[in-house]
């Protein structure tokens, strides 16, 4: 059996890049389980540190009102400043509060999943695209079914890389519209145990978007709506903003014997510590703001994992590596059988 803990390296290589074109398939489980172990063993005061943190919701608030007061405050500019508020503010505190949502998607924030519902939702609506609700199934699906091709829905279809995955234009504009193609790629799951069930908080969150959408159209206008629309597609890397370049750096494997990634630079601090993916993924129930000092405890087992030391550098290399593809990944079959493996 193949190793089940993530390959010691040195950390003086955390900056190179080695991307193979190809899957590597392994035949172990995904190493965040055995790591947790491990570290729970050595460290049991780790489980102190998986609590609630209500100041979360306090963030959403206050996010919730920034995106909504810039709103109304860009009514009247011009489309190129309006353009400019996007990129840079804008896009920064939509992608903010999706990281935010993805705390409410573990429960992170309150103990009652009713208050975490509630807030998720809150928390969506800026972004115009009632997308929160289905956010949190499958991100869950992600964690509990990491790189299993293809019940985890953040691995790309074969077909996805056929046709942007192989070339620098392809490749940029797969992340230009990476919102959309996501959308369409869980369309796999839709008629398979992994496929969502119809909830009220599924209603709520197009009601609640749609209603948020109308409102700023009816008393501010176009360039309100439209630029709460951008941000909320470069968020997650319309017109390749750099923040966007997290959804690729946290799974795709610019080293083969590594498939999660962490980054520790200043960025964390507009992004709510969700750099720390390694360390997410070995602890999902502790909260953003508890990850650096699960780091600090524990760091025999994350410092010598490769790391990302720049977004810019990740986009860089994803778009012009010609070894790095939408198969860059290391991936395993579904435990759960079939679902989607005729794809390759």
């Amino acid at each position: 059996m193949a190793q089940t803990v993530s390959k010691v390296v040195d950390p003086s290589k955390n900056d190179g890049y080695v991307p193979r074109p190809d899957y590597v398939r392994v035949d172990y489980v995904q190493p965040h389980w055995t790591r947790r172990k491990a570290i729970l063993k050595a460290h049991p005061e780790v489980k102190e540190l998986q609590k609630q943190d209500v100041m979360s919701a306090v963030w959403v608030v206050v996010c919730f009102a920034a995106m909504t007061g810039l709103a109304y405050l860009v009514r009247n500019s011009s489309w190129g400043s309006m353009f400019l508020v996007s990129y840079v503010v804008g896009a920064t505190i939509l992608h903010a509060m999706w990281v935010l949502i993805h705390e409410l998607t573990h429960d992170l924030v309150f103990a009652s999943s009713t208050l975490n519902t509630a807030f998720l939702l809150l928390c969506n609506i800026p972004h115009i695209i009632p997308s929160g609700i289905s956010f949190r199934h499958y991100h869950r699906q992600h964690h509990g079914h990491l790189n299993e091709t293809y019940a985890d829905p953040d691995v790309p279809s074969p077909i996805e890389n056929t046709i942007f995955g192989t070339t620098s234009v392809g490749k940029a504009t797969w992340l230009c519209f990476f919102s959309i193609i996501q959308a369409i790629r869980v369309l796999r799951h839709m008629a398979t145990p992994l496929g969502p069930r119809f909830e009220v908080a599924t209603f709520a969150n197009f009601a609640l978007n749609g209603l948020y959408a109308y409102s700023i159209y009816h008393f501010w206008g176009l360039t309100s709506l439209v630029f709460l629309v951008l941000s909320s597609l470069m968020a997650v890397g319309l017109f390749l903003h750099p923040l966007g370049a997290r959804w690729i750096a946290e799974h795709y494997a610019v080293h083969p014997d590594q498939e999660t990634y962490s980054y520790y630079g200043m960025l964390n601090l507009v992004m709510f510590n969700i750099g720390y993916h390694n360390e997410h993924h070995d602890f999902p129930n502790v909260p953003w703001n508890k990850l650096p000092l699960l780091k600090k405890i524990s760091p025999e087992y994350y410092e010598p994992l490769h790391q990302h030391l720049s977004y810019l550098r990740v986009l860089y290399e994803f778009v012009f590596n010609d070894e790095f593809t939408l198969k860059t990944r290391v991936v395993r079959w579904s435990r759960g059988g079939p679902v989607g493996e005729k794809l390759d």
